[in-house]
């Protein structure tokens, strides 16, 4: 992976870009970068800089979320279905689909349980704003103007938020049973759904700080210290999420 370049030039040049943010592994952010990288598409990255207007991402897609992509004069994506889809367009070997259909309703369901509103990932962020809401200051949480901002954002609902660590585990328990002693969870050749769970897993046990640099306060909020979650997290899963960032992502991962 190249330079970041501002969102400017972004914003300016033509074909794949990609915005994300600096020194945060954000799972879906670093989702679609092993999808481009798998698929050695050609991806300009992008990220806030100081020759940008101040929220400069929000001028240009209309919320500060990221990931971000744009292609050519297309609509830009945000949505991890629709970036996955894209790559597969641009570039259909190594597919990252089941071509099967059975296969792709249970990929996408899948998906959906690490990626998707009120998936892992989601959840993780909720049971993270919850603690930094309740215990700011404190090691592993977020500033509580940071929490706060969150909270309005992700949409901090009570009853969500009470579900959240049952949901996280339940979907484990799915992973595990899907992986089943196989090299990938379909098999025998990698899916987006592998890169999506290795990227994932850093909200619960991010890789060491050799092979994944961040600031200490990011890896203190990632590390999850919840025993139910963690007992969740078979050795299985822990050893393919390693397995696919050795194998098939970069490392140390650029941030």
């Amino acid at each position: 992976m190249g330079r970041f370049v501002s969102i400017a030039e972004a914003r300016a040049a033509r074909g794949l870009r990609l915005v994300t943010v600096r020194n945060v592994p954000s799972p879906w952010s670093e989702a679609a970068k092993g999808i481009f990288h798998v698929k050695d598409l050609a991806c300009i990255y992008a990220a806030q800089s100081e020759t940008d207007v101040p929220y400069a991402v929000m001028d240009w897609a209309g919320d500060s979320s990221v990931p971000v992509v744009a292609f050519e004069k297309e609509p830009l994506r945000t949505g991890w279905a629709e970036i996955l889809i894209l790559a597969e367009r641009l570039a259909p070997e190594p597919a990252l689909i089941p071509a099967v259909p059975e296969d792709r309703i249970r990929f996408f369901g899948l998906a959906h349980e690490i990626c998707g509103e009120l998936g892992i990932g989601w959840c993780m962020r909720l049971l993270a704003i919850r603690a930094s809401l309740d215990h700011a200051g404190e090691k592993g949480t977020f500033p509580a103007d940071q929490a706060a901002r969150m909270a309005a954002k992700y949409g901090f609902h009570p009853a969500h938020v009470r579900t959240a660590e049952d949901r996280v585990v339940e979907s484990l328990g799915v992973l595990d049973a899907a992986l089943a002693g196989k090299p990938y969870f379909f098999g025998e050749a990698i899916t987006a759904l592998d890169i999506y769970w290795a990227t994932m897993a850093n909200l619960i046990s991010p890789l060491d700080e050799a092979a994944l640099p961040m600031p200490d306060f990011v890896r203190a909020v990632y590390t999850s210290t919840r025993d139910r979650v963690l007992a969740a997290l078979t050795p299985a899963l822990k050893a393919h999420q390693e397995r696919i960032y050795r194998q098939h992502l970069e490392l140390p991962v650029p941030l």
